[in-house]
């Protein structure tokens, strides 16, 4: 197996867990916001905190089946 594409894999997994890890505080943050203060602005970036976690979870999902992917040959 080629040293690169490991390291390659081994970045995208970390990238990966990374993003779950975000998505987990980014998700406890929102269910734990009980602060409507300042207009709701709290709320508003809790959630736009959970959606910017989501949506890197979602690409270094992609980028990782990509990687392996081309590992597996398909």
């Amino acid at each position: 197996m080629n040293p690169r594409n490991v390291s390659l894999e081994a970045a995208a997994l970390e990238r990966f867990m990374r993003a779950t890890r975000a998505v987990n505080a980014a998700f406890d943050a929102t269910r734990g916001e009980p602060d409507f203060e300042e207009g709701g602005r709290s709320v508003a970036r809790s959630l736009e905190r959970l959606d910017a976690a989501l949506r890197e979870l979602e690409t270094s999902g992609q980028s990782l089946d990509a990687i392996l992917s081309r590992r597996a040959g398909h």
